[in-house]
This record gives structure tokens, C-alpha cells and sequence, in this order.
């Protein structure tokens, strides 16, 4: 076999290996993705709600940022009237411990209440605790204001 014969079925060897192994893995998430996206939405339902027990539910209890998020929801559910819905929701992938996406959430508030409306673009962070996943943490990219 000449090394151009040689070389041309290695590239095509290597190109069809490469197909074969990313269409799984990306298969795969498929339902971790589904999960994660549900989680975030299932975050948004509660605070809607204003249902501090079902919040909680969703964020793992041993994040750095439990008890923050508990006394911030508890004081916005007392002074604001807003709902927030998911804008958009892009897995970025795992590893052993952790999964990340980039979630973005639109907070709207009643006419004539003052608050400034706003789409917040942000990279989170999800744990498993007792095998199901939740809110870990969260790191604001940016915050856009809706005129």
C-alpha cells in the first residue's frame, strides 16, 4: 500500500471514529439535558409561586449559596411582585461531580410597580443531591434591561 493510500484511509478511519463517538455522547445528555433544563424551569415555577419550601426543593442544600438565596427569596416574595420565565437554556456539558449550562430568565413586573424589567444571562452550576440533580450556583454574565 502506498503512504497516499495509507494516509487517505487513516484520515477516513479517523473521521468516521470521530462521528461515531460524538453521536452518542451527545445522544446521551440528551436526558441529563432534559433534567437539567427542568430543574431550572422547576426553579422559576416555585418563585413564581412564591412557594419558599418547593424553591428550596431545588437547590442542593449543601451549595455555598443555600442559605443566601433562602433569606434573598424570602425578602423579594415580601416586596415584589415579578415573574420569571426560562428565555433560553444551553447545556454545556459534565463531568463526575458537576454539569453546567447557560440559562438565561426574564423577570418582569406588574405595570407601575417600578421595577425594571430585565433579562439576566448567567452560567449554572448543578449538583446531584441523593441522586437527583439541582441548583448549585450560578454566575451572572449579564443583566439586560427591557425598556
Amino acid at each position: 500500500m502506498s503512504v497516499r493510500a495509507w494516509v487517505g484511509c487513516a484520515a477516513a478511519l479517523a473521521l468516521l471514529c470521530g462521528s461515531a463517538l460524538s453521536a452518542p455522547a451527545f445522544v446521551m445528555d440528551g436526558p441529563l439535558m432534559a433534567s437539567l433544563r427542568q430543574v431550572a424551569a422547576g426553579n422559576f415555577e416555585a418563585y413564581n409561586k412564591k412557594d419558599i419550601n418547593a424553591l428550596l426543593q431545588g437547590i442542593d442544600s449543601r451549595s455555598p449559596d443555600y442559605a443566601a438565596t433562602k433569606q434573598a427569596a424570602e425578602a423579594q416574595f415580601k416586596a415584589l411582585d415579578v415573574t420569571t420565565e426560562l428565555v433560553d437554556f444551553v447545556y454545556m456539558g459534565h463531568d463526575d461531580e458537576f454539569a453546567v449550562a447557560r440559562v438565561k430568565a426574564k423577570t418582569t413586573g406588574k405595570p407601575g410597580s417600578g421595577f425594571a424589567d430585565n433579562t439576566v444571562d448567567a452560567i449554572t452550576l448543578f449538583h446531584q443531591e441523593q441522586g437527583q440533580w439541582k441548583l448549585w450556583s450560578e454566575n451572572i454574565l449579564a443583566v439586560t434591561i427591557t425598556p
